[in-house]
């Protein structure tokens, strides 16, 4: 497999019924009466059922690699899997640390677990095995003339008295109800249920205003709300949480998308980097502007944080969608957004 190596500088009811008796008689079933005692709470307003979007299948970004982190800043690379079960000297280390290694084979010789990486083997000790994240964002099977999004922690809905209605958790899909009032510091979601506005994040359907009129196929990232979304045929068509970077280091632009890496590649940033680190198998990587881009992050669940070097992460289901649908000199908007 080609790897290609980039050089990123620091750089998501009931009703009456009637029952019909075996013999073919219709047998009248009599009406129900019961009495009930209010709620001292109010009813819970859900969220409609979500006939506007369709979940994109977390499965839909299946990783080709198994990943870990490395563990021990003197961890060794044997050449080979005998090598590495008698500890020779036939060995290397991997180029930085942190250090993140794509496996694809695991052997237990003795009572020891050796993983099979790019250049070779690896113990089990030096390594901790990760879960790539399986958020995922969503597709909009229709307009709606809503802000929509995403809870951001765990918190609970309450009614305009303050009294708590549901739980809700992260990553949960939400959005905006028009309410007659406003709750400062709250978002309405229901004809009398409010969620923490520093909770959430929430995304517009339309075209932003930032983007160039006439411009109808893009893609878009908010670094204020972390959110990106697609527009084609000048509709919003899909909207996720991402990560982009921490410190202010994804910059703001007008750009397009360069090339397309092959599907898995390694990165290695340079010396001067404010931290070194080495991530194999990054999935679906795509360039906007040099060495920064979209690219997929197995390596955390932080979407909706900033939390990179510079480039955009994407869960793996949604950098595949996103590496599937772009084309070569899309335009990309990247925005501070507020």
């Amino acid at each position: 497999m080609a790897i290609l190596l980039s050089i990123l500088q620091s750089a998501c009811q009931s009703a009456p019924s009637v029952t019909p008796d075996p013999t073919g008689t219709v047998i009248k079933v009599p009406t129900l009466t019961a009495t009930f005692t209010p709620s001292t709470t109010s009813t819970p307003s859900p969220t409609p059922e979500p006939v506007w979007y369709e979940p994109l299948d977390p499965a839909y970004g299946i990783l080709k690699y198994k990943y870990a982190l490395v563990t021990n800043p003197k961890a060794r690379i044997y050449i080979s899997l005998q090598d590495a079960i008698a500890k020779t000297g036939n060995f290397g280390s991997p180029p930085n640390y942190p250090a993140y290694m794509a496996y694809t084979a695991t052997e237990t010789e003795a009572g020891n677990t050796w993983y099979q990486v790019h250049y070779g083997w690896m113990a089990e000790a030096d390594l901790q095995l990760l879960t790539p994240s399986t958020f995922a964002g969503i597709q909009l099977t229709r307009p709606v003339p809503f802000r929509f999004g995403w809870v951001l922690n765990d918190t609970q809905s309450v009614n305009g008295a303050g009294l708590p209605i549901q739980t809700f958790h992260r990553y949960h899909v939400i959005h905006e109800f028009p309410a007659g009032k406003q709750l400062p510091g709250f978002i309405a979601i229901g004809g009398d249920e409010w969620l923490p506005v520093d909770k959430v994040a929430l995304v517009s359907p339309q075209i932003p205003a930032d983007v160039d009129p006439g411009t109808c196929r893009f893609i878009y990232t908010d670094l204020s709300t972390q959110i990106l979304s697609v527009f084609d045929k000048c509709k919003m068509i899909f909207a996720t949480l991402v990560s982009s970077g921490r410190n202010s280091w994804t910059f703001e632009g007008r750009f397009a998308i360069l090339y397309k890496n092959l599907p898995y590649s390694s990165i290695v940033p340079p010396a001067t980097s404010t931290s070194d680190y080495y991530i194999e198998g990054v999935p679906y990587f795509m360039s906007y502007a040099d060495n920064f881009g979209f690219h997929g992050a197995y390596w955390h669940d932080s979407f909706g944080t900033p939390a990179s070097h510079g480039c955009i992460n994407l869960s793996p289901a949604d950098a595949k969608w996103l590496y599937d649908w772009a084309n070569l000199g899309d335009v990309v908007v990247i925005s501070a957004g507020k």
